[in-house]
């Protein structure tokens, strides 16, 4: 049976550190926590959880900690968290099948990631991460600022297959809040420096061009980020090989963030006629249609996204929503911007019948219903074969109009 050992460097700042071990405890042979923060917080932590914690906190560096750790291991497999990072319970009975995939060294997971705008706004960044990596082939931390795996172990010869993969696993980042401006131009000075350090280097490996790439979209930085991604798009094409889909899913999430050219149009047009499937692109599609305000092609999109659905296709890591409810408001938005109210209102409560917890349908809603919007008015639309829950519906409102989304999914015929 292959051996899976759990890694996290803690350094103080994971509050979430007993969440994290809980939701990965039961899936690993042994649990490794380099401690560097000067308290006994994460030893009594890791104890109960039957971790091996060792104290680094002498050191200072993280790049040391995280080598330290890996020395530690071992599993014949290694899972890399944060300690405020947990594993999604729907997911995680799947990671130990992933051990015996003989065909790779490492796996990239789906890593979301929450923080906030500049606005105050959820913004949720997701991308694929190298998470899992085998044992024993000298991974180590590259950057002193922050965790880069050694990418070029992972350098195949010509004619080889990279040893690399991709699995829609995911993994929930909440250490991310909003970025300070002092923060950010500290951060970005240091991409830059690390970028700099990688290219002096033999080791240009085209793996290191997307974890900085990630690391300039998480800080809202995109034109760097586009010049990286236009390098490793470019590797893959000089090899005459197909771009793995997560490039083109991170390169063109701009979309998300209200960022669109013509250079991220064209582009995107590219990646969906490559992904034709890929669920995220036709999303992103539909937005950017009707941004520009093209209603109807923009609907054929959102329509498209409601066939797909959200159910994992080979290596796409599909961004939760795009597939069902976020389409579905999408698309009632393009139907008001034509003027057809009634399917609007249709696709309106369809999306609210999806998620419990996605409050722009409703309020759609009552716009469309007008000042006098109420529980009753609401039941009276309620029609097709898409039918919420009255008693959920009626405690999402309250006599002040106050939205209180508490619904539940109870989708049935009629």
């Amino acid at each position: 049976m292959k051996r899976l050992s759990l890694c996290i460097v803690t350094t103080g700042e994971d509050k979430k550190l007993e969440r994290c071990l809980s939701s990965a405890h039961t899936l690993v042979d042994e649990i490794i926590i380099v401690n560097m923060e000067p308290t006994e917080r994460a030893r009594k932590i890791g104890a109960s959880f039957g971790a091996k914690v060792f104290d680094f906190y002498k050191s200072g560096s993280y790049s040391d900690a995280g080598n330290y750790a890996l020395e530690q291991a071992t599993g014949d497999w290694i899972l890399w968290m944060h300690g405020d990072e947990q594993l999604d319970h729907s997911d995680r009975t799947r990671l130990r099948d992933l051990l015996y995939m003989e065909q790779y060294d490492l796996i990239f997971l789906h890593v979301l990631q929450y923080g906030t705008t500049n606005h105050g706004r959820l913004r949720i960044f997701d991308i694929a991460c190298p998470r899992l990596f085998r044992n024993g082939i000298k991974f180590q931390i590259f950057s002193k600022f922050q965790e880069m795996l050694n990418y070029s172990e992972l350098t195949s010869e010509p004619g080889e297959e990279e040893r690399v993969g991709i699995y829609p696993l995911k993994i929930h980042d909440y250490r991310q809040k909003s970025v300070h401006t002092k923060n950010k131009s500290n951060a970005l000075r240091e991409l830059d420096q690390l970028g700099r350090q990688i290219g002096q280097t033999e080791e240009n490996n085209h793996w290191y061009a997307y974890h900085l790439a990630c690391e300039y979209y998480r800080l809202q930085v995109y034109r760097p980020g586009f010049k990286y991604l236009n390098n490793v798009i470019k590797h893959y094409l000089d090899a005459k090989e197909l771009p793995p889909s997560i490039i083109y899913k991170l390169k063109y999430s701009v979309v998300l963030d209200e960022v669109s050219t013509e250079e991220v149009d064209r582009g995107l047009q590219l990646a969906l006629r490559m992904h034709p499937d890929y669920v995220d692109f036709q999303f992103y599609s539909g937005v950017i249609h009707f941004r520009k305000k093209l209603y109807a092609e923009g609907l054929h999109y959102f329509e498209r996204c409601m066939e797909l659905g959200e159910k994992a296709v080979g290596s796409y890591l599909v961004r939760k929503g795009v597939g069902s409810y976020q389409a579905a408001y999408y698309k009632g938005l393009s139907l008001e911007k034509m003027g057809n109210i009634e399917e609007a209102t249709e696709s309106y409560i369809e999306s609210l019948a999806m998620n419990n917890s996605f409050k722009p349908p409703l309020e759609a809603l009552k716009r469309l219903m007008g000042f006098d919007f109420n529980f009753e008015k609401l039941t009276n639309r309620l029609k097709g074969d898409h039918v919420i829950n009255l008693t959920d519906l009626r405690a999402m409102l309250d006599v002040d109009q106050k939205v209180h989304i508490q619904i539940k999914k109870q989708v049935h015929s009629t």
